[in-house]
């Protein structure tokens, strides 16, 4: 079965900070075929600032490169509306990718961030991984 489900900022960090985490296990199955990664503008370009950051530039292409083939990026303006009506409701860092989810009607944002707690939507890699019957290591990330 093929999963589909929108992955933010933290599981592309986690997963190359700590190669022996579930995030790395999520794309892993981005990898084989197994999850279809949805991200948003947002998340794609918080992820190329990250490894510009705290890497390199070269790095930072490298990881460009790896979302453009590997998910499927939402732009900001397809969602705007989802966005004006949870505005107020959820972070202003948040909208974009529950906006994302809301609009593309996915069952998992997974994400490691506590703003999400009250999302039906949210699950950490961690649970994620044991929602859809993989084995999950001991941290949530």
């Amino acid at each position: 079965m093929k999963y589909k489900a929108f992955l933010d900022t933290a599981v592309f960090i986690y997963s190359f900070e700590f190669p022996d985490s579930n995030s790395n296990t999520v794309l892993w199955l981005v990898n084989k075929g197994i999850l279809e990664a949805i991200i948003s503008e947002r998340v794609f370009l918080e992820c190329i600032r990250y490894f510009e950051k705290h890497h390199t530039a070269k790095l930072a292409k490298i990881f460009r490169k790896y979302l453009l083939e590997s998910c499927v990026i939402i732009p900001s303006q397809q969602v705007s509306d989802e966005m004006t009506w949870l505005k107020g409701r959820i972070k202003d860092k948040d909208l974009e990718q529950l906006a994302t989810v809301r609009r593309l009607g996915l069952k998992f944002l997974i994400s490691y961030d506590r703003d999400f707690l009250e999302i039906k939507e949210y699950a950490t890699p961690k649970r994620f991984l044991m929602e859809i019957g993989v084995k999950a290591k001991e941290t949530e990330y």
